[in-house]
């Protein structure tokens, strides 16, 4: 009851018509509405009731009927989703612009031109394509996964539909897409050569770091779907003509792409022709040209008479290693093989000699026509087994006709012809590999001299010091002052391993990122009281680092640390050394583990000759240091994910070294858009014998400290292993 005056309300009866998030109310007539509010964005709560109420004056009733009565209470959600607004700024305004501002600030570091100029329809079709991609994956996200592109927030649901059906990750293709788009409409050589590039690498590696793993722990079994661009199993059923399409899309068009982008870019100027002497007698023999045009039709055609599925999967896996091999070392390496000269006096002559201009000198080591030739006479021989010997007679006519048309050197036809044997030994390859991996890891030794004991583990240490060492002195020519960076950067290694690794029971760690912070300060110094300019000295170190940490991953394989996770039988090894970490500290003796030391050797050794393919071919000092903080941060965040270090500290979602990977690649990229001093600064290599002691000296003080130790002493810093 209510009295206001003379006036008198009876609120009689009450039932509750509505109560909750105006969201879950309202809106449950309208579903399209709260599709466009799948977060709750804004939380509304209303309660709305009927009452039967009576009005009465000086005890005589007025008016009775049903009332409706609603109480709203609104309350913005927006400080529970700032981490959301701040996710979505960054990905869509800060790092697009951060692009165009790091294109902007590079461009004079890349004189290479685009190839496809001048070619407005080009670059629009990227950009068309690229948004389709991005805005119907978008949508695919927001309708069936109940939320936004965002993996530190994402979907609740798996979505495999749409633009989902196609590639697993549209929104990144379709980035990509429209990045090399943009670079071509405004004729940006950076941004083509560059940052498009490195924004594809970028991706590639949070998908392989850190999303694949999460998509996987998160919908388990639902993860793995079928899209149509894909590897099939490795089952003995019928091809289907998604399979035939997939080995089209994923092995001859990247290779075409990339062959092609080879030939733009040309041989470095520093060049070796793989000819022999002898080589130049030969003639060249116009009739041949006909098997060496036979490769084209020979290659192509294969696909259509695959049967199986496990022919297709096998197929694509030894192409893309075909392909992966000899494209980045025939970029890698400075081999050529110019065509000779002649005068045709036929039609296959004139047919030769059009198909030249489509060629050039640079992409002859290892020979594709070889390679692909005798991959294919391998695949026919495996459906049609009864003429296998007339497939491999092809493939020689090929291989022979590639010298006699003078468009290669027997060495490229040789490097064509073992790129086709690793290709299809692959599995017995990667077998030797792990089984010395092993054998490595369970070889754990000492030697002792009194108190002292020498791990066997020492030999690699001083190789990976001591040539290190003997590199950096030749490229910056200064002893002492690389010996004060080399030292300082061994006791930050083992400072940071203290601050990293102290809980975890080890009494002398080292850390990398300790090494590389010991170094930047070492030549912060060096740079300052030896005058010797910065950029040459990071130079210097981005084009050693590689090579120093390969080599130095054998002592991390023996010592047990930088280990892998639990893995397959077929992919791991087993350590049953007590003495290596991964038994002592991590408990996983006679667990199968990824070897991820190993993956680090083969990311480090990609990476080195990359940079030093960039160095002899005069590529600014300044890109060089930015792309070994860039690489070795992509590379650096993907192997942390197959890592199984149990004292590796995890911060929301990511460990702390994926963190600094990241850190790695913002710093790459703030280098590359700064200038330390003159950018005509120049780094030779220049190698003297009075190098070789310090250089050796450097090597035993790191073997002294990450190999030796003193087993029987308690006090700190004294023992490497328990």
């Amino acid at each position: 009851m209510i009295e206001f005056g003379n006036y008198r309300l009876l609120l009689l009866e009450k039932y509750i018509l509505r109560n909750g998030l105006l969201s879950e109310t309202i809106f449950d007539k309208f579903i399209w509405i709260k599709k466009f509010f799948p977060f709750d964005f804004l939380d509304i709560n209303e309660c709305k009731w009927e009452t039967w109420s009576e009005l009465y004056e000086k005890n005589c009733l007025i008016t009775q009927g049903w009332s409706i009565h609603e109480n709203v209470n609104f309350k913005s959600e927006i400080k529970n989703n700032y981490g959301k607004m701040f996710y979505g700024f960054l990905f869509t305004i800060l790092i697009p612009l951060l692009l165009i501002f790091w294109s902007k600030q590079t461009e004079k570091y890349i004189s290479l031109l685009i190839p496809i100029t001048n070619s407005i329809v080009v670059s629009l079709l990227f950009n068309l394509f690229g948004i389709v991609l991005i805005i119907f994956a978008m949508l695919e996200l927001w309708f069936k996964g109940d939320g936004l592109p965002m993996n530190a927030y994402p979907p609740s649901k798996l979505v495999m539909t749409g633009v989902y059906k196609i590639f697993s990750h549209p929104i990144y293709i379709g980035s990509s897409l429209i990045c090399f788009g943009l670079s071509m409409y405004y004729e940006s050589g950076s941004g083509f050569w560059f940052v498009s590039p490195l924004l594809t690498l970028s991706w590639i590696s949070l998908v392989y770091g850190y999303e694949n793993e999460d998509l996987k722990q998160r919908f388990r079994q639902e993860y793995t779907w079928k899209t149509l661009l894909n590897i099939p199993e490795n089952v003995k059923m019928k091809c289907e003509y998604a399979d035939i399409i997939s080995i089209y899309c994923l092995v001859f068009l990247p290779w075409l792409i990339f062959y092609e982008i080879l030939l733009f870019i040309g041989p470095p100027s520093y060049s070796v022709s793989t000819y022999f002497e002898f080589e130049n007698n030969i003639p060249v023999i116009e009739w041949t040209e006909l098997f060496y045009l036979l490769t084209y039709p020979y290659v192509l055609f294969l696909p259509l008479i695959l049967q199986t599925k496990q022919q297709v999967r096998s197929f694509i896996l030894d192409s893309l290693m075909n392909m992966s091999i000899g494209i980045y070392l025939q970029f890698i390496l400075p081999f050529i093989a110019p065509p000779k000269q002649f005068i045709p006096k036929t039609i296959l002559g004139q047919v030769l000699l059009y198909e030249r201009s489509f060629d050039g000198p640079g992409c002859a080591f290892p020979s594709f026509h070889v390679s692909w030739a005798f991959l294919s006479a391998y695949y026919y021989s495996w459906i049609y087994s009864k003429y296998n010997f007339i497939f491999y007679i092809l493939s020689i006519l090929i291989s022979v006709s590639c010298i006699t048309t003078g468009m290669h050197s027997i060495i490229d036809v040789v490097g064509g012809f073992l790129l086709f044997l690793i290709c299809i030994k692959r599995i017995t390859v990667w077998i030797y590999i792990r089984n010395y991996f092993e054998n490595l890891a369970n070889s754990w030794s000492s030697y002792r001299i009194g108190r002292l004991r020498i791990i066997n583990s020492s030999i690699y240490v001083f190789v990976s010091a001591s040539i290190g060492g003997l590199i950096i002195f030749s490229l910056i020519g200064d002893i002492s002052g690389v010996l004060l960076i080399n030292l300082l950067s061994l006791f930050m290694a083992a400072v940071w391993g203290q601050y990293i690794e102290r809980s975890s029971g080890l009494s002398r760690p080292f850390g990398y990122f300790g090494f590389i912070i010991g170094g930047v300060v070492g030549s912060l110094i060096v740079s300052w009281f030896y005058s010797i300019p910065l950029i040459r000295i990071l130079s210097a170190y981005a084009l050693a680092s590689p090579w120093i940490q390969g080599v130095g991953r054998f002592r991390c394989i023996i010592h047990g640390c930088c280990h892998g996770r639990s893995t397959n039988q077929f992919l791991g090894i087993l350590i049953t050394n007590s003495q290596s970490r991964v038994c002592s500290l991590s408990k996983l003796k006679n667990e199968y583990i990824h070897i991820t030391q190993g993956y680090s050797i083969l990311s480090n050794m990609i990476i080195g000759m990359l940079l030093w393919r960039l160095w002899y071919s005069n590529i600014s000092l300044y890109v060089i240091i930015s792309l070994y903080f860039i690489l070795i941060g992509q590379s650096r965040f993907i192997e942390e994910r197959f890592r199984g270090e149990i004292q590796t500290k995890v911060y929301c979602k990511l460990k702390i070294y994926q963190w600094l990977s990241i850190l790695f690649v913002l710093i790459g990229i703030f280098l590359s858009m700064i200038s330390f001093d003159n950018d005509t600064i120049q780094l030779n290599f220049i190698f003297k014998y009075e190098y070789l002691i310090p250089s050796i000296l450097f090597g035993f003080i790191a073997t002294f400290a990450l190999a030796i130790d003193f087993p029987e002493s308690k006090k700190r810093f004294s023992r490497l292993c328990d």
